[in-house]
């Protein structure tokens, strides 16, 4: 019976910033195609969490020091796997199959909805085993995720969704736009990932998580506001 609480409990936060989110389109996309592209995100999670511990064991295997090796493991074990995983959700679904791009902010809207639907994926395997510890500590934990990794998956994918946008609608040279969302939105998601895991044994390092938070969140409110100078098609 407490399962009933628990997972809409930690669907919440992705639901939360959908909300948000599909308020920066003009132009809504169709409900239809925004639940499929979630429920694809949140499926995407499954392979993720499979490919994610297969790289992770090997990666620990290299024959390196501690700090790069954690480097390695949370920058392309982790955060690539996810950033790539919740991009061939949208070009898949999304870009091959429909022709539901026909602005480019639908672009970063279509990657922020996968990436929410990841996140939803995480939060019921993170909190769903933690409603033991009780609602209030449950509700905190939420807190924490809707602020924090759930926020973060949003924004990174954002940023892939903005460099997408421009590769289709104004670069000559395709490749290189995404090249360039993919490394920021590794290396925003990859620092986050250190920051936090750093933050449990040293406190102040939530200063460093904030201020990661705080930039991405100001430069995908001017990625919004770039795309929407840009002519529909």
């Amino acid at each position: 019976m407490q399962y009933l609480i628990y997972i809409p409990l930690a669907i919440l936060p992705s639901l939360i910033w959908l909300i948000w989110y599909l308020r920066k389109d003009k132009h809504p996309e169709p409900k239809r195609m925004i639940i499929r592209v979630f429920i694809w995100g949140m499926l995407i999670a499954f392979p993720a969490i499979l490919i994610e511990n297969f790289a992770i064991d090997g990666l620990k295997l290299l024959p390196l020091p501690s700090l790069p090796n954690t480097l390695i493991v949370y920058f392309i074990g982790v955060a690539a796997t996810e950033e790539i995983l919740k991009f061939l959700v949208v070009y898949f679904r999304v870009i091959k199959r429909t022709n539901q791009l026909d602005e480019p902010v639908d672009a970063m809207i279509y990657m922020i909805v996968a990436a929410l639907g990841f996140a939803a994926i995480e939060n019921i395997f993170l909190l769903v085993p933690l409603a033991a510890n009780g609602f209030l500590s449950t509700l905190e934990i939420t807190f924490s995720r809707f602020i924090g990794a759930t926020l973060l998956h949003a924004l990174a994918s954002a940023i892939i969704g903005y460099y997408l946008a421009l590769s289709m609608f104004r670069a000559r040279k395709k490749f290189l736009p995404l090249i360039h969302g993919f490394t920021l939105a590794i290396l925003l998601h990859g620092f986050y990932n250190i920051f936090v895991i750093y933050m449990e044994e040293y406190f102040y390092f939530i200063f460093a998580v904030g201020l990661l938070m705080i930039s991405a969140v100001v430069m995908i409110s001017i990625f919004f506001k770039n795309l929407s100078k840009i002519e529909r098609t």
